[in-house]
């Protein structure tokens, strides 16, 4: 698992108007909590946070989180647990932290990465991928960057499952082991089972508001 440094300031200022001053000025506010002790109001540069999110979207990392506070320089552990976006500009608008600890185990979703080409597409299939990312538990420097399955030997009509995922030792896979991750479907079963597109909501939404989001802004 990746490990990266984020820089954070405690808040003192909370509601819907410190929020707007926040964002104004090109900060993200956020919490970080977890563990049995009290929650901490931060708030984060925006491009610093983007640049920690665009890394988190192909792995899960650990954050060194370093927070200022009245003069005040201290670090903490934590990985990122919620991310609340506009859906139409995709602004971040709030940002979770929890913390761990590398002596307990943490709970995680991991990508899942396919290695090799079907011999099914090879034949004319389709391969497609239908869970693309597994929950595990495991301590923090156990957990790796995603999880692989080999699809090369699969056949038209043939599938793999959560079974066949390579897992290293330490880590432990908590979605059902029966679940299907990727199959090779014929031609004309992938026309038959694909179905309309959906309709986009008529209405702007935000997507992912966690619950401290939620209480800050009432």
């Amino acid at each position: 698992m990746q490990r990266l440094t984020l820089e954070v300031e405690a808040r003192r200022g909370l509601g819907k108007s410190a929020v707007r001053k926040l964002r104004r000025v090109g900060r993200v506010p956020g919490v970080l909590y977890g563990r049995g002790i009290e929650p901490v109001p931060i708030a984060v540069d925006v491009r610093s946070l983007e640049a920690v999110l665009q890394r988190a979207a192909e792995a899960n990392v650990l954050l060194d989180v370093v927070i200022r506070d009245d003069g005040q320089v201290r670090t903490e552990l934590a990985m990122l647990q919620d991310v609340q976006r506009e859906v139409l500009n995709r602004r971040v608008l709030h940002v979770d932290l929890h913390r761990v600890s590398l002596t307990e185990k943490v709970y995680a979703r991991l990508p899942v990465r396919l290695r090799g080409e079907a011999r099914g597409v090879r034949e004319g299939g389709i391969l497609e991928l239908l869970r693309h990312e597994v929950e595990v538990s495991g301590l923090p420097t156990d957990l790796p960057d995603h999880l692989e399955v080999d699809v090369s030997h699969l056949a038209v009509g043939q599938s793999l499952h959560v079974r066949d995922l390579r897992v290293p030792p330490g880590v432990t896979v908590l979605t059902p082991p029966d679940e299907t991750l990727v199959t090779v479907l014929a031609p004309g079963v992938a026309a038959e089972e694909a179905g309309p597109a959906e309709e986009a909501p008529a209405q702007p939404e935000v997507v992912g508001k966690g619950k401290a989001a939620e209480e800050e802004e009432e």
